[in-house]
């Protein structure tokens, strides 16, 4: 034997070895990104921060398709599954919900199709030339983004599952792997349809950067007419109801229809700029992590900004936003452009590299002691409460709750929400779900809440309380309306969000808020507030009301524990107005003038003197 050949062998091994180090600690960051995603979801839904827009939606639909209603019609969106996202691939997901663990299924194919972007992120960058550390560290940078974590934690979508598709279609492509690339894209876009418009843009990088202007035409003109004939005949025509009508309304300042929008976003070029130039926090958390940098890459830079432009132009503040799920699949573009520009400036790779992983670390660490850290710190305990609530009820029963409760409530065929959402959009309409159940004039409706809710759902209990509606379950702060008569449904407010109804005059029955001081007198539906018990009893119920004069009131009754006449009992406080409360009245009330809509907290304290119960709270506009 060789003198040198043990030598020469764990020499060989330690390169090996060596070579094998930035996948490993690559794998490593990989796992423990997506078990932190998982706790962060998991630990949201279970303590009642999901939404039901969208995770009760999904739950719904998933819901129906696995027991064979194919059609899925959500009644949260009012709009059938697969013209919400024009996803196709919720249908084979829906049976991996119902059988392979539910929402913690969900959770962990978004945390794979996470993984899966960050190693394809990884191969990206090598197939650019990067080194195996660069290319891991950008991969892990990529983790690090903040978008990638706050659309995580906004519930579930399938933009987790068109990420992934998105850049390994592109290391296919970088591969010259023709079919495989294409195959990819396909699977993309039968995830999510927002995905088609940077499938175009990166078409136009293709034909532009690339000159390969077979591939590209081929793509641009698949993406762009199947998006169109999908959002501009296919949903409106099969799909009655559709979300379209939703992004009319984001868009709708360009133009009618998405043909429209895209004449109208040419045609008022000096609008869209104006738009623009509003947006620039939002370009921020986009593209300072990365410094900008991915605006000089080259044939993904348009797919990049083909859904920066999208978010950025729309009506909806959230799509805007770090921590929804609108920037999910631009994240992956945003990095495959940023490894375009890294393999262009070969020289100050390292620095510019160095500068985004402290950039980027840096948000993260703002962005996660801001918004994930005190959402992991919070704790609901009435979920158990919630849960033995829905027991209660028949699955056939129409559900009327809360957007905090909706997601637990996904089994009824007919759920609707008290969104809080933009008028005429996103706020449901209980007389619009009891046409969806049937023509008869008595149906079984449950509203189910926890306290507080909004001054639109607590009119609305008053106006069910007013039509013999019985409360027949309380639990902690969780309770049940009961009732099968029709009755008026007050419209939404026409300002602010939908959170009082439209009216010139509306209850909040006191029980339904709040409570600091005092307890629910159930049998009665009442708040008694006993003796010697001084403070705030409701902290804070808001109201936005629009230009007017209004009077604000509370009626309550005296216990006979009551002290003598002329005694206080409280304050009522509204804005910068008072109003004392006497043990000899029957209430009190506030008259505010207003010029111009104003967000306004009513809040109501005890001096301790003498007990009372309070009914209800009145919202009167006397003067317009």
């Amino acid at each position: 034997m060789h003198p040198y050949s043990s030598h020469t062998v764990n020499k060989s091994v330690f390169r090996r070895n060596r070579k094998l180090n930035p996948q490993v600690a690559l794998v490593g960051a990989i796992l423990i990104f997506c078990t932190f995603q998982i706790l962060v979801s998991v630990h949201k839904f279970y303590n009642l921060e999901a939404s039901t827009m969208d995770m009760g939606a999904f739950e719904q639909e998933f819901w129906k398709i696995s027991h064979g209603d194919w059609w899925a019609f959500s009644t949260v969106f009012q709009t059938p599954a697969f013209a919400a996202d024009g996803s196709v691939l919720i249908y084979p997901l829906a049976y991996g919900f119902r059988f392979l663990g539910g929402v913690i299924f969900l959770f962990i194919i978004q945390a794979l199709g996470t993984g899966l972007a960050s190693w394809g992120i990884y191969r990206a960058a090598i197939l650019n030339t990067l080194s195996e550390w660069q290319a891991s560290a950008i991969a892990v940078i990529f983790l690090l983004y903040p978008a990638i974590i706050g659309g995580s934690q906004f519930d579930f979508h399938p933009d987790f599952i068109a990420l992934p598709f998105i850049v390994w279609a592109y290391v296919s492509y970088m591969s010259d792997r023709k079919s495989l690339y294409y195959v990819f894209l396909l699977l993309a876009a039968l995830s999510k349809n927002v995905a088609l418009i940077s499938i175009g843009g990166w078409a136009i990088g293709l034909i532009v950067w690339k000159r390969q202007r077979r591939d590209g035409l081929i793509a641009l003109f698949s993406s762009l007419v199947f998006f169109f004939v999908e959002m501009d005949w296919i949903i409106p025509k099969y799909f009655n109801g559709g979300t379209e009508k939703i992004d009319m309304g984001l868009y709708g300042y360009l133009g009618h229809s998405f043909t429209g929008i895209l004449i109208g976003t040419i045609m008022h070029f000096p609008l869209v700029v104006h738009h623009l130039l509003q947006e620039g926090p939002y370009a921020l958390w986009i593209f300072g992590p990365v410094l900008a940098l991915s605006l000089f890459g080259s044939m993904s830079v348009p797919a990049m900004l083909s859904l920066f432009f999208l978010n950025a132009l729309s009506a909806f503040p959230a799509q805007q936003a770090v921590n929804d799920q609108y920037q999910v699949i631009l994240s992956g573009w945003v990095f495959l452009a940023l490894i375009e520009a890294l393999a262009r400036f070969h020289s100050k790779r390292r620095l510019f590299l160095f500068g985004v992983g402290l950039s980027t670390g840096a948000l993260e660490v703002i962005f996660l002691s801001s918004a994930i850290i005190p959402l992991l710190n919070a704790t609901n305990y009435t979920r158990p409460n919630i849960e033995n609530a829905v027991r209660r009820i028949p699955t056939t029963d129409v559900v009327w709750t809360q957007n905090r409760l909706g997601a637990w409530a996904y089994r009824f065929k007919t759920l609707g929400i008290d969104k809080q959402g933009a008028p005429g959009n996103f706020v449901d309409s209980l007389s619009l779900l009891w046409r969806e159940s049937g023509t008869s004039k008595a149906i079984p409706t449950v509203l189910l809440a926890e306290r507080p809710v909004s001054p639109y759902f607590a009119d609305v209990m008053a106006h069910a309380l007013q039509a013999g509606y019985h409360l027949t379950f309380h639990q902690g702060p969780v309770f049940i309306l009961s009732g099968s008569q029709r009755f008026p449904i007050p419209a939404p407010s026409s300002i602010g969000l939908g959170w009082q109804p439209n009216g010139r005059s509306w209850v909040i029955p006191a029980w339904t808020q709040q409570i600091s001081r005092g307890q629910v007198n159930w049998r009665e539906q009442t708040v008694f507030v006993p003796t010697k018990s001084s403070g705030i009893v409701f902290p804070g119920i808001d109201m936005q009301l629009g230009p007017g004069v209004y009077q604000v009131a509370v009626k309550i009754s005296q216990s006979s524990l009551a002290p003598t006449i002329h005694r206080p009992l409280g304050t009522l406080v509204i804005d910068h107005h008072k109003a004392l409360i006497q043990a000899a009245d029957s209430g009190a009330h506030v008259d505010i003038t207003l010029t111009q809509p104003k967000l306004l907290v009513l809040t109501l304290t005890s001096t301790g003197s003498g007990a009372f119960m309070i009914k209800d709270f009145y919202v009167k506009q006397i003067a317009h």
